[in-house]
């Protein structure tokens, strides 16, 4: 996966945990207050990161985020950390490819060391 692509997705990821968290209903009643305009500030840097994914990944993306919370898991140790289950060797040297986890089906990524 090139670098960028990576970093986009991390980050579009990050947003949609934000999102998410901004609505919980725990964050309200303890007084935690977002704005408006915050909100939706948000919402259009997700959309702008969105649209510089190639395409393919992103409709990819939008449906795994509808299926789970994380649409991305990162791979440790050949586990993959959404579905906790051993990666097929195969798949072990294709870090430098996008690629999904043949048992959830979440797009990959390995940490850097």
């Amino acid at each position: 996966m090139t670098d960028v692509i990576e970093m986009h997705l991390k980050l579009l990821f990050d947003l949609d945990n934000l999102i998410a968290d901004m609505e919980e209903p725990a964050y309200k009643k303890i007084g935690f207050k977002i704005e408006d305009e915050a909100s939706l500030e948000l919402i259009r840097k997700r959309n702008q990161l969105l649209k510089k994914l190639p395409e393919e990944l992103g409709q990819i993306y939008e449906i795994l985020k509808r299926r789970y919370r994380q649409a991305i898991a990162p791979v440790e140790s050949e586990f993959c950390l959404g579905c906790f289950q051993k990666l097929p060797t195969e798949l072990a040297t294709r870090s430098k490819e996008i690629i999904t986890c043949p048992n959830c089906g979440r797009i990959l990524y390995w940490r850097k060391k």
